[in-house]
């Protein structure tokens, strides 16, 4: 290690390099979880040298709290149906929501809450970038029955809410810009732009639903009647294709079918949580188990498509209402905060504040028909954003965004 190296890294501190790694970790998520993962582990050790150094102040927020107690549920429940083995295999990964005690540590100015914006809209316009190659590429092999249904029907449930988050956060950053009266940089539209496209073409209907809703409210709040009109007419002109009007007719099939969404949630759920009030143990429903309790159930599925569901079959009543109230505390902080700074805040106030409202709104919203919850890579985005709106209101940060 050269000389000037050696003095970067002691003027950075273990502290901020642990940051550092934080940003990478938000930024890598959307588009590889190998790599996210890594980050991830670094930046924990990092953090861990920085305590002991005295470089940063461990701080626990009421929402570390809560996620404690959830985890403690949850291993509970896995150790309960499955001892060791259960607990570790299938609990292990609750050891990711390290990061939101970690991240409100390390989150210690807007200007760094910002910062992690921009990664996380950076790595969500790489994924967009990615599936914009790969899925045509994977519809062009099997056009069936048409090149375009072949194209959006390669999208992933996870990549669509990654993107859904992506493009509502990018909406925020961009509009402040133009609030605030001055020019969006060119670059921010572009990442937009293939944020949007990666969006259509992971065409996932609670995706598209939580995009719509929350920029539709970005954007009546935002802009005048006739800009609304025009975005308006854009989802309309969208929605009217031909194979995005056959997905939006077939959520009408998705919720009468046997062995859709609605019987995992009026019967498969009611009778396993009759069968088993305490929970049946975090991570542990299978399709063998769903089909016991609906036998009409499809072959290939594991998971309830609904984060409470889940939370209440695999961890009980008492998961349930600690799952609530940690998600539900979350989401008051955040929007208490956005209150606060529409009022009085720097310029940077009021672009944190609400990307974080609607970042977890989005979370939550998607949460009401898809098991995100369980998601690995959504996991993170959960635990870095809780931190976020756990690390309370910074020092003032006048500077411009």
């Amino acid at each position: 290690m050269t000389q000037e190296s050696t003095s970067l890294f002691r003027r950075a501190g273990f502290g901020g390099w642990a940051f550092g790694c934080l940003l990478g970790t938000v930024g890598a998520i959307p588009f590889s979880i190998a790599l996210g993962q890594c980050l991830a582990g670094l930046c924990f050790l990092l953090f861990l040298a920085a305590l002991l150094r005295r470089e940063v102040r461990w701080r626990m927020p009421v929402s570390a709290w809560l996620g404690l107690v959830f985890v403690v549920v949850a291993a509970a429940g896995s150790w309960r149906m499955g001892g060791v083995a259960g607990l570790w295999v299938r609990s292990g990964k609750l050891l990711w929501f390290l990061l939101l005690p970690v991240t409100a540590s390390l989150v210690t100015s807007p200007r760094r809450v910002m910062q992690l914006i921009w990664a996380f809209l950076g790595g969500g316009t790489l994924l967009a970038i990615k599936d914009l190659v790969m899925h045509p590429v994977r519809a062009a092999r099997n056009p069936m029955p048409d090149f375009l249904t072949a194209l959006i029907d390669k999208g992933s449930m996870t990549d669509g809410q990654m993107l859904m988050l992506a493009v509502v956060a990018c909406t925020v950053v961009a509009l402040v810009f133009m609030r605030n009266g001055r020019n969006v940089p060119r670059w921010v539209w572009w990442m937009l732009l293939f944020q949007i496209l990666g969006l259509l073409i992971n065409f996932k209907r609670g995706s598209w639903f939580c995009a719509v809703l929350l920029v539709g409210l970005v954007l009546a709040t935002h802009l005048r009647w006739r800009g609304v009109i025009l975005a308006a007419v854009v989802v309309a002109g969208v929605a009217a294709l031909p194979p995005v009007w056959h997905r939006l007719g077939g959520l009408k099939d998705e919720l009468s079918r046997p062995d859709g969404r609605l019987a995992m949630w009026t019967r498969v759920t009611p009778a396993l949580v009759r069968e088993h009030p305490a929970g049946i143990g975090y991570g542990r429903l299978d399709n063998r188990m769903m089909k016991e309790a609906w036998p009409g159930i499809e072959p290939d599925r594991n998971h309830l498509h609904a984060n409470w569901a889940q939370v209440l079959v695999e961890t009980g009543w008492a998961g349930l209402a600690v799952y609530l109230a940690w998600m539900a505390w979350g989401l008051v902080r955040a929007a208490w905060r956005t209150v606060g700074v529409s009022r009085s805040g720097g310029s940077l106030d009021k672009v944190v504040a609400p990307v974080l409202l609607l970042l977890l709104a989005g979370l939550n919203l998607n949460g009401l028909v898809e098991y995100n919850f369980g998601d690995t890579e959504l996991m993170f985005i959960y635990a870095v954003w809780l931190g976020v709106g756990g690390a309370g209101k910074a020092p003032p940060d006048g500077a411009a965004v």
